[in-house]
C-alpha cells in the first residue's frame, strides 16, 4: 500500500467534482478525481442529458400530433423505443469519451472506485491510500426507494433510463418535477400513464399556480392524476403490478412502477465520522457559510 499525495482530490466525477478538478488543474495543481461509475455523474448518465433526449423525442411526438392542424400530412405510429434508447446511449457515450479525454489531457488522475476517509486528509480507494491538502466531497445523490412491502417491484429514475422496452402502462409514484417530467415523456411517447402523489397537489414545493396549471394540462393530455395517494405496498398478480394506498385505494394492471419520491445524499460509503465531519440523520453534510464541512466535534 502506498500513499500518493495531491494538492486536491475530488470525490465524485460529476458536474461539481469535474468543475473543481478542472479549475485546480488549470492553475497547475496536482489533482485526482475519484468516481465509481461512468464519468459525468448523474447529470450526464442518469439525469439531465438522457432526460432531455427523451424530452426532445416527446416534443417531436407532440409536433407530429399537431402537424395536421397546419396542413402537414403527418401521422404518428408507435415509438421505436429501442432505436430511441440506442441513439440516446450513443450520445451519452460521446460525452463520456469527451470527459475521459479532457481529464487525461489536463493531467488529472482518474481513480475508479469508491472512496472512504482514512483520516481528515487521506482516503482509500480499492485498498490504496491517497492524501491531499484539500478533499472535495461532490458525490451527488441517489433515488430514494421507500421501505414498503413490494418496493423491489418498482424502479427508480435510474431504472427508467435502463428500460429496453417501452412500458405500456406505467405508474409514477411522486408529485415532484422528476415525477411529472417522466410522466409527461412516457405519455407523449404512447404509454398509458398514472401519476400518484402523496401531496394534495403536484409540485407542492413550487408556486400553487404552477402545480394547478400543470395538473390541468396533464389531465388534458390523458394522464391520470391521483393526489393524496400515499403508497403503502406494491404487489403482483396476473394482471400486473398493483399499488395500494394508506386509505385502501388500489390501482393495478401496471407493467412498470417508477419511484420518484426524492433523492438521498451519496455519503453513506465515505466513513465521514473518521474525518470528523458532522452529518445530519438524512446523510446531508453540515457546512458553514463557505460550504466547508463542519467538524463533528464542535
Amino acid at each position: 500500500m502506498h500513499n500518493k499525495h495531491y494538492d486536491l482530490i475530488t470525490i465524485g466525477g460529476g458536474s461539481g467534482g469535474l468543475a473543481v478538478a478542472e479549475k485546480a488543474a488549470f492553475y497547475g495543481r496536482r489533482v485526482a478525481v475519484v468516481e465509481a461509475g461512468r464519468i459525468g455523474g448523474t447529470c450526464v448518465n442518469n439525469g439531465c442529458v438522457p432526460k432531455k433526449v427523451m424530452w426532445y423525442a416527446a416534443h417531436l411526438a407532440h409536433a407530429v400530433d399537431s402537424a395536421s392542424d397546419f396542413g402537414i400530412p403527418a401521422r404518428r405510429g408507435s415509438t421505436d423505443w429501442r432505436k430511441l434508447v440506442t441513439g440516446r446511449e450513443g450520445y451519452i457515450s460521446h460525452i463520456n469519451a469527451h470527459w475521459n479525454r479532457h481529464v487525461e489531457e489536463n493531467g488529472i488522475d482518474y481513480l475508479s472506485g469508491h472512496a472512504r476517509f482514512v483520516d481528515t486528509k487521506t482516503i482509500a480507494v480499492n485498498g490504496e491510500h491517497y492524501s491531499a491538502d484539500h478533499i472535495v466531497i461532490a458525490t451527488g445523490s441517489r433515488p430514494i426507494v421507500p421501505p414498503v412491502p413490494g418496493a423491489e417491484l418498482g424502479i427508480t429514475s435510474d431504472g427508467f433510463f435502463e428500460l429496453r422496452e417501452q412500458p405500456q402502462r406505467a405508474a409514477i409514484v411522486g408529485g415532484g418535477y422528476i415525477a411529472v417530467e417522466l410522466g409527461g415523456v412516457l405519455n407523449a411517447l404512447g404509454s398509458n400513464v398514472s401519476v400518484m402523489a402523496m401531496e394534495d397537489r403536484l409540485m407542492e414545493r413550487f408556486d400553487p399556480m404552477i402545480g394547478t396549471m400543470l395538473e390541468s394540462e396533464m389531465r388534458r393530455q390523458g394522464i391520470r392524476i391521483q393526489t393524496g395517494y400515499q403508497v403503502i405496498a406494491l404487489s403482483r398478480d396476473a394482471d400486473g403490478i398493483e399499488v395500494r394506498s394508506a386509505d385502501n385505494r388500489t390501482l393495478g394492471g401496471f407493467d412498470s412502477i417508477i419511484w420518484a419520491v426524492g433523492r438521498s445524499p451519496n455519503t453513506h460509503r465515505l466513513d465521514l465520522a473518521v474525518a470528523g465531519i458532522d452529518i445530519m440523520p438524512n446523510g446531508i453534510i453540515r457546512v458553514d457559510d463557505h460550504r466547508y464541512a463542519r467538524p463533528g466535534y464542535d
